[in-house]
């Protein structure tokens, strides 16, 4: 586990962060059962919003969202504990909830193109990202690459949200792999790509989304801002590929 002050220069160097020891092993198993239960709510058209991809296995379960008040055990987890404290001490002061999913990443599921999250989490200009994994994401499960430039601001985008090619460029990249009972926080300014998952095993994550409590409370407002932008564009993106988000940055393929 970093001291205050390693971790406060990491994070300030970097824009992420590695934490320890976060989750013990109760607490990944009551993970993955209610990961299971929101599996089988996609399944069966239960509640919380889903999405899908096509993989050569076939359709696959991509992402599922929007359960923090729908299902009690996720809903207690993203709100309160360990992940909240760490977003607090990034963004020195209590942090509220602005959005949750999972992303399944299953064999062949796709990555994401080089991207930073602001755009896309319209409402507050800054937020902190917390992954919670609950399988290990490794180079070859498809794990996220980051590049530091978040005290850079909004880099150069193209009109999909994707970083241009010259700013992709211009940053080094590295490969964080992160295991189970690990957290990794990083800035919304913090560029970050992943590639698709070539194993035979899910690459699940819970990544969890924050703004800092004096700014607002803005999850209803997202997810509605949401709503409206897929019922006019639908669920497939201009690039062709999967609609997960605001964005234009998910590589994986609609489902036939």
């Amino acid at each position: 586990m970093l001291t205050s002050t390693e971790a406060t220069e990491q994070w300030n160097r970097n824009g992420w962060l590695l934490v320890d020891d976060a989750v013990d092993e109760r607490g990944l198993a009551e993970l993955r059962e209610a990961i299971d239960e929101l599996t089988a709510w996609a399944s069966n058209d239960g509640p919380g919003l889903h999405h899908f991809e096509q993989t050569d296995s076939g359709p696959a379960l991509a992402r599922s969202e929007r359960f923090a008040d729908v299902h009690e055990r996720l809903g207690a987890f993203v709100r309160s504990g360990i992940v909240t404290d760490v977003v607090g001490a990034m963004l020195g002061e209590p942090a509220v909830l602005f959005k949750e999913k999972v992303n399944y990443k299953h064999p062949g599921g796709g990555g994401f193109a080089p991207h930073q999250d602001a755009p896309a989490y319209r409402f507050v200009d800054h937020h902190v990202s917390v992954m919670v994994p609950i399988d290990p994401a490794t180079v070859a499960s498809g794990c996220l690459w980051f590049a530091p430039g978040h005290t850079h601001g909004q880099l150069d985008t193209d009109e999909r949200g994707r970083l241009t090619d010259a700013a992709v460029a211009s940053l080094d990249w590295q490969p964080i792999e992160v295991r189970p009972g690990q957290l990794l926080a990083f800035d919304s300014y913090a560029p970050h790509r992943s590639d698709t998952n070539t194993t035979n095993h899910p690459r699940r994550a819970l990544y969890l989304t924050y703004n800092a409590a004096s700014r607002g409370d803005f999850r209803e407002a997202y997810y509605a801002d949401k709503d409206t932008e897929f019922a006019r564009g639908g669920a497939r993106s201009a690039s062709g590929t999967v609609r997960v988000s605001i964005s234009d940055d998910f590589l994986g393929r609609p489902v036939a």
